[in-house]
């Protein structure tokens, strides 16, 4: 399988490099369709299908055409003839930029998941999430949610906790239903009740329905707390505090409609309808 000496596009002719206009037409099809919105994959597909070889013997991949689009030589210089005209580029790493854009998208990033089915949710390229998981269910794919509104959406949503920390919610021990809490709650109030006080018994009642109620703890009980601690404890912030979003955070969890919301580590999930 022979590789390129030259980038896609160019020969050497006579001693100088210059341009194979049929080739010189796939490369700026090339840069429009990404721009456009097309995948390395589906510009790969598309030419294989084609019949367009990237090389004798050797087929296009989503390598090839992210090497494509990243070569400067397109442009042109001294020794490369142009092919590219300068506002193509640009629109091709406006397409590919979008973190340089939004830096905080990276951080986005890892919390991203499929409101759906839960699983990782992949950014094809800027304003384009989707669920590998779902790709064969329209509904259950979430597109075309702009870097924008998606950052602009969990900063509102983390601003929203941090100003009212008690949104974040739990069901005390006592409430859940465990009636030797309730009796043991009874038992102390009896024992404060009793005309002939007797302290040695209270305390031991109290301490008693603390130490079921601690044991009846769990980790949902412990991070609604530290949630709660730690949006008390956050200072204020013009845009989205990413340390504070992964500390309480599990998942963001995006919808095909557009919606985004939170899913907090004590497993809440925190929609904006929640506070608005």
């Amino acid at each position: 399988m022979a590789n390129r000496t030259l980038p896609f596009g160019y020969r050497m002719r006579s001693g100088n490099i210059a341009v194979v206009e049929n080739e010189a037409e796939t490369v700026r099809m090339i840069f429009t369709s990404y721009a456009g919105g097309n995948s390395y994959e589906k510009l790969a597909s598309g030419l294989n299908s084609r019949g367009i070889p990237y090389s004798p013997g050797r087929p296009w991949n989503k390598n090839a055409v992210a090497r494509l689009l990243k070569d400067i030589r397109y442009l042109g210089n001294d020794t490369y003839p142009p092919i590219v005209a300068p506002e193509e580029f640009e629109n091709r790493k406006a397409a590919t930029c979008g973190k340089r854009e939004h830096p905080e998208i990276k951080d986005i990033r890892i919390l991203a998941r499929c409101a759906v089915c839960g699983g990782p949710i992949r950014r094809e390229r800027k304003n384009v999430w989707r669920c590998p998981s779902c790709m064969d269910g329209a509904a259950h794919i979430a597109a075309h949610i702009t870097d924008k509104l998606l950052i602009s959406s969990a900063s509102e949503m983390l601003r929203a906790l941090r100003e009212s920390p008690d949104m974040v919610k739990f069901i005390p021990a006592e409430c859940a239903g465990d009636s030797r809490s309730a009796e043991l709650r009874d038992s102390f109030v009896r024992e404060l009740d009793e005309p002939d006080f007797n302290e040695s018994a209270a305390r031991a009642a109290a301490i008693a329905l603390v130490a079921l109620q601690f044991d009846a703890m769990d980790s949902g009980d412990y991070e609604t707390m530290r949630i709660q601690r730690l949006l008390s404890q956050a200072g204020p912030s013009d845009g989205m505090d990413a340390g504070l979003l992964r500390q309480i955070t599990s998942a963001i969890l995006l919808r095909s409609n557009g919606a985004v919301s939170l899913k907090l580590k004590n497993g809440q999930i925190f929609e904006r309808n929640d506070y608005t």
